[in-house]
């Protein structure tokens, strides 16, 4: 007779490795497409950005910049027709959560992101996220919750 079955459990986080991007000829610019309101708005950045040229995902230019204290918008344009992708939620960092690392961390020759923060205000919505870009908007891969409370937040 045998005892039940134990299996040991693994930790696995996705890596950048594993989401290879198309590789383009480097320097590669295009002029961004404003055809919104809200990309209108940051019409001047999302141009700057653009002529730094692709640092995400083969041909995509990653753009960020500061929306206030602990806060990062950001945008992706695609370097090839000049399309820009709002990913509709800016990363606040939890306030209170002492050594989270917060920000955005990708890579040129990779899709993936990876997110330490808040996708709101609300305490549920921060952890580490692994967001997979598919060409047209991220696709959450994995998320990783952040022990943080309500108080720390604000209270909101």
């Amino acid at each position: 007779m045998f005892g039940p079955t134990v299996h040991a459990q693994q930790s696995w986080a996705p890596a950048a490795a594993e989401y290879p991007a198309v590789k383009l000829p480097a320097g590669l610019t295009s002029a961004p497409v404003i055809n919104s309101h809200n990309k209108a708005l940051y019409r001047t950045r999302l141009q700057a950005g653009a002529a730094q040229g692709s640092n995400f995902g083969g041909h995509y230019a990653l753009l960020t910049w500061g929306c206030g204290e602990g806060c990062t918008t950001f945008f992706v344009l695609d370097e090839l027709n000049g399309r820009v992708y709002d990913p509709g939620f800016n990363l606040t960092a939890a306030k209170g959560a002492a050594n989270v690392d917060f920000g955005l961390h990708f890579q040129t020759d990779s899709r993936l992101l990876t997110m330490d923060g808040c996708r709101s205000t609300a305490v549920e919505s921060c952890g580490k996220y692994y967001m997979l870009w598919t060409g047209s908007s991220f696709e959450t891969l994995m998320r990783e919750p952040l022990n943080v409370t309500v108080a720390s937040l604000g209270g909101q």
